[in-house]
Parts: structure tokens; sequence; C-alpha cells
């Protein structure tokens, strides 16, 4: 290294850092969907964050016993957990985009359920800037459904952004009584369980296995600590947050209309397609061709 020797070498020894940053952040789902009048969607919940644009007509959500009636403009957040129903009330129907997002932070996810701010009506200054960032998405579109290394750099980007968006709007710190240590401990489970699920692990079930006994052995640390930090952090448990995935990979999947449904099962770790629909169906009450069936082809307007 060269120094400027118009340089006081002594600064040399006040060394600042900036900190580590070790998150795993996802977006999947993405789409613009245009629907019938009698479109509904059954009670669900994810493990990520959902934010819908109504570009058409009118959505009402029901969402933790609280009514939301969404117009042409505005925009909806919905938290991870939190147990929803959606369905269109206008008469000719109604155009949407949706997408949804995560991030293991528990700093992010802690704040942005305490803030409580879900609804953001059109005009508003969040808004404006939110709808920035999604439409930014929309204009990525791709009929073909051919994407680019950089489409999909850019498609962070837009991530990324809209982070910075929802920071300003919440403060920092955990929840009191959360010590690092579990934080740790609970980011290192939940990306054990990403692992497991990847690597299409069997039990004799058909299922990738995944037992919360052997991630706590690796960390040193008793099952029963594992399941109580991890559901302190992140506000369910282990096992809830495989199923959860599992289940948000399954409508990925099902939502492309040329990956027949038998590969479908195939690529979550099913061993056949009805044990796969019979897991589809407890999960949400429809089978994964009624589910399909009530996708109307997603179509992009630009």
């Amino acid at each position: 290294m060269i120094l400027n020797p118009e340089v006081d070498p002594a600064l040399f020894y006040d060394c600042q850092w900036l900190p580590n940053i070790d998150w795993n952040v996802k977006l999947f789902g993405a789409h613009i969907h245009r629907v019938k009048a009698d479109w509904r969607m059954p009670e669900e919940s994810h493990i990520g964050f959902e934010i819908a644009l109504i570009l058409a007509g009118r959505q009402e959500t029901i969402m933790e016993n609280n009514a939301y009636s969404v117009g042409e403009g505005d925009i909806l957040i919905i938290p991870p957990g939190f147990k929803h129903v959606s369905q269109c009330v206008s008469p000719n129907g109604m155009y949407y985009f949706s997408t949804h997002f995560n991030v293991d932070d528990p700093l992010f996810r802690q704040e942005m359920i305490k803030n409580n701010q879900l609804f953001f009506p059109a005009g508003t200054e969040t808004n404006t800037k939110l709808q920035k960032v999604v439409h930014s998405w929309i204009g990525m579109v791709r009929e073909s459904g051919e994407y680019t290394t950089a489409d999909r750099f850019r498609m962070q980007i837009a991530l990324f952004e809209l982070f910075g968006i929802f920071s300003q709007m919440i403060s920092t710190g955990l929840e009191p009584g959360i010590a690092p240590s579990a934080v740790h401990y609970a980011k290192a489970i939940m990306e054990a369980i990403q692992s497991r699920f990847k690597l299409y692990r069997k039990d004799e079930s058909g299922e990738r296995a995944f037992r919360i006994e052997d991630v706590a052995a690796s960390l040193g640390i008793s099952p029963g600590y594992a399941q109580e930090v991890f559901r302190k952090v992140y506000g369910y448990s282990p096992r809830h947050y495989l199923s959860e995935t599992k289940l948000h990979e399954a409508k990925v999947l099902i939502q492309q209309p040329n990956l027949p449904l038998n590969k479908v099962a195939t690529l979550l770790g099913y061993s056949s397609l009805a044990h796969f629909s019979r897991q589809f169906k407890r999960w949400t009450g429809t089978s994964p061709l009624k589910y399909r069936q009530s996708l109307s082809p997603i179509t992009a307007e630009h």
C-alpha cells in the first residue's frame, strides 16, 4: 500500500468499519393477474411479505379481522404469518400486480410488523414511492418468461429500493429480552431449513427429512432451546416455517402452466402426485389442479 506523504500515518491507527451484512433475501411469486368478478382466494398466510398494487378494479381483503378495501392505485402490504382472504368486488373484474419477498433479518421483520402501516392509499407520499418500485418490476415482465442475469439484478436492486422506503417508516431495535445469541441461532436454524429444503432429502413418506434435533445438535444447543429462540425471533416454529416454505414454492410452480403437476410434486420432493395433492389440500383446502384452474392467464400490459 502506497501512502500519500501528506497524510499523517497516525490517522491509520484509528480504524472504523462498516458492519458485516449477512442476509438471505428472496423475491418470488411476482405476477400481473387479470381476474373475473367472482375471483376469490381462500384463507392463507405466507412466510414472507406480500405487496399488492391494484391496477384496475377493487379488491377486498380481510386480514387479522380487519377489512381493507383496496382500489385502483392503492397498495396493501401483508406481513409474514398474517392470515388473510382476498376477493374481487368489481363487477367488471380486477387487474393487479402482486409479489412476495422475504428477508431473514429479525430487526426488519419485527419493526415492519410492529409499525402496523399496511395500507397505502393512492396519492399519498409513501404510495408514490412504492409505486415507482412496483412499476419498475411491471416494466420488466417478459411474456416469454425468459430473463437475463442483468434482468434479475435489476429486479433485486428494486427490492432493495423497497427496503429503503420501508426503513424510513420504522425504527430499529430488537424486542426486549431477545439476545444477540438468540438471533444468531435462529438465523442458523432458518439457513439449515432452507439448505435441507434444497437438498431434496426424503424420509420414508417421500418428503425431505427435517429434524430440529439434528439442527440443534449441529449448533450445540438443545432442541427445546432451538424451538424457543426460533419462535421468539421469527414468530413461528421451525416446522411451520418449513411447511410455509414448501407451500410457497408449490404455488410458484403450479402457476407455471407448462409444468405438469406430477413434475411439481417431484420437484418438491414428494413420492407421488397423489401424496402431494393430499398435502396441498390440507394446506389450502383445494387441490393443486383446482388451484391452477382458478388462476386466469397472466398478462402484462405496459
